[in-house]
């Protein structure tokens, strides 16, 4: 990450002791210059004498008698004018916290951090939280995660936000202890997910259902405009799901923990690979393609055959066959192009409410 550093004079200087040297090395006095530029004495005097500012009209004269530049004249009004604001008593510390306040914005959803409790106090406590948040010792350092995370679009570099939203799954993550002893594998936690979450009322069960199988389940709420749906990872060894809630549909929450599940049953998580980084290669996209193909073989089943006809009552006769929700299906119709995105969209659930509770059910087992 980058920095631009914006540097102050020390001290400046009224643009007219400027015009004085050029007066001066022309051999012009004050009221020559006067009436070379159809100006009163009074105001070229008031100029030289700091007592006036220099306008863009006068700036345009200035430069037309001088051969300068009219914006070298302006800039030198602007330059003392600034640095003349400074010198009042505590406006620098007022802009060096604007400063710092936009600097902070620039790196994580300020306000949505504070609204979470997540930043709070002074700005030295706010900066504190925030490199707490990142794992860094100054803010100069962007954070780096080595996470499968699906995406709105997986080959670009993690903007701030979505860098803001793996955090906060990081440390969720790293406060959770499993519930209960892991008895059954990734695999078969995957094939089963959509037939023992049938429905939005079972979605309390994932985090239960997820550890049987040695998997930390988080949820973060998605920051605005974040675009990332869920990633997978790995905290002290622990294998972990994190989902955003960005889609609230059900088929959309659980094919992403479906996903998500298929890079850990895949191995993607072992080593992982940084995204941070801008990784869009051929070995990136042949990972999510991978989940993607596991998680909807996982979805449903291998008794999914796609309807001759589509419509509603068919929709919930195979969902009925391969015991999913028909939500399920729909999104899966969806998601091969057989179906509108905008059709049978009264089967899919909206599932807010419910991801409310499940946000208070996995910050109670991260606290």
């Amino acid at each position: 990450m980058t920095t631009t550093t914006s540097l102050s004079p020390a001290e400046a200087f009224p643009p007219g002791e400027y015009l004085a040297d050029e007066l001066e090395a022309r051999g012009w006095t004050k009221a020559e210059f006067a009436e070379i530029i159809g100006r009163p004495s009074q105001v070229v005097s008031e100029i030289v004498n700091g007592h006036k500012e220099i306008t863009a009209e006068t700036a345009a004269e200035i430069a037309a008698a001088t051969g300068t530049e009219a914006a070298t004249w302006l800039n030198l009004q602007s330059d003392y004018r600034l640095w003349q604001l400074r010198q009042r008593q505590g406006r620098t510390a007022i802009l060096d916290d604007v400063a710092r306040r936009a600097r902070l914005a620039s790196l994580a959803p300020v306000k949505e951090l504070r609204d979470r409790g997540i930043l709070a106090g002074t700005l030295d406590d706010q900066e504190q939280s925030l490199r707490d948040l990142f794992g860094v010792d100054n803010l100069d350092q962007a954070p780096n995660f080595a996470v499968a995370a699906r995406r709105r679009s997986d080959d670009a570099p993690l903007t701030p936000v979505q860098r803001t939203w793996l955090a906060c799954a990081f440390r969720m993550a790293a406060g959770t202890r499993r519930s209960v002893a892991a008895d059954r594998s990734v695999a078969e936690i995957g094939s089963t997910l959509t037939r023992v979450i049938s429905g939005p009322d079972h979605l309390a069960e994932m985090p239960g259902l997820l550890a049987r199988a040695g998997v930390i389940l988080v949820y973060v709420p998605a920051f605005k405009s974040s675009k990332i749906d869920g990633a997978a990872f790995r905290s002290s060894a622990t294998p972990v799901v994190a989902i955003s809630g960005r889609i609230p549909r059900f088929d959309s929450v659980l094919f992403t923990v479906l996903h998500e599940l298929a890079h850990i049953e895949l191995g993607h998580t072992v080593d992982g690979y940084t995204i941070d980084d801008g990784d869009n290669s051929d070995s990136a996209r042949t990972r999510e393609n991978a989940a993607n193909k596991l998680a909807g073989a996982w979805a449903v089943g291998e008794q999914f055959r796609r309807p001759g006809v589509i419509s509603r009552s068919s929709v919930i006769g195979m969902a009925a066959t391969i015991r999913v929700h028909p939500s399920i299906v729909v999104g899966r119709l969806q998601r091969d192009g057989a179906l509108p995105w905008t059709h049978l969209n009264n089967l899919v659930p909206n599932v807010r409410e419910h991801l409310r509770h499940l946000e208070t059910l996995t910050s109670q087992q991260a606290g």
